[in-house]
């Protein structure tokens, strides 16, 4: 073999050795590759749990809008947090019995919306303990139309200041049998537009008085 042959075939390996070797990956690229691929997963594991959360919000949801009337059995066992939760459709479809049976310490935890919610049937079904633990806002919040149907009982369950809560319009609405079965103490607290509201509630015989009275003590 002469020089020349050889220096071509030395030449002729050299650069089909180097076409064979590839070149290493540059360290950044694979740095930068697992990082985001590891933000990804992240990414998708975060979206699955706020689709977990979703789903069990919306399956409790549906479980207590669809869950069946509680017995009076379990009425009798609410807590107020429980009466705050119960849907109004469901609140709605108890019956007198049922409303009777929810503890006085239950109804604390009616919502505005609850309390307006009532119908005529479930507002005279309340027990005077019950009536008696509403709270001023709750008891401002009783459909004027619904009013009426508060018993002797019921009135003079509430409080002096809780009666006080009472709107005009929620005054205007009592009967005169209503308007004599009212106290002079729970007129004390009504402000001069609520007195006029309730005053034609109190032409009965010692029903008047009992406004004069409660003027004249608040005076």
């Amino acid at each position: 073999m002469t020089i020349s042959n050889l220096s071509t075939n030395l030449n002729s390996g050299s650069n089909s050795g180097s076409k064979q070797t590839t070149a290493p990956a540059p360290v950044g690229a694979s740095v930068s590759t697992k990082s985001g691929a590891a933000s990804s997963a992240a990414k998708s594991t975060s979206a699955v749990q706020v689709s977990i959360s979703a789903q069990a919000a919306a399956a409790y949801k549906a479980s207590v809008s669809g869950a069946s009337a509680p017995t009076i059995a379990q009425l009798k066992a609410y807590s107020p947090q429980q009466m705050a939760d119960m849907p109004i459709s469901q609140l709605q479809a108890l019956s007198g019995e049922q409303v009777a049976a929810i503890p006085p310490a239950a109804i604390k935890g009616l919502t505005a919306d609850q309390i307006g919610a009532f119908s005529s049937t479930q507002i005279a079904a309340l027990t005077s303990a019950q009536v008696g633990a509403f709270s001023k806002a709750q008891v401002s919040k009783i459909a004027p139309a619904n009013i009426p149907y508060l018993t002797r009982a019921q009135l003079n369950a509430l409080s002096a200041t809780t009666f006080s809560a009472m709107t005009t319009s929620q005054l205007a609405a009592l009967t005169q049998a209503q308007g004599a079965a009212l106290k002079a103490a729970q007129l004390v607290y009504l402000t001069p537009q609520q007195q006029a509201a309730v005053q034609s509630k109190l032409l009965l015989p010692g029903a008047m008085g009992n406004l004069f009275q409660a003027m004249a003590a608040k005076s």
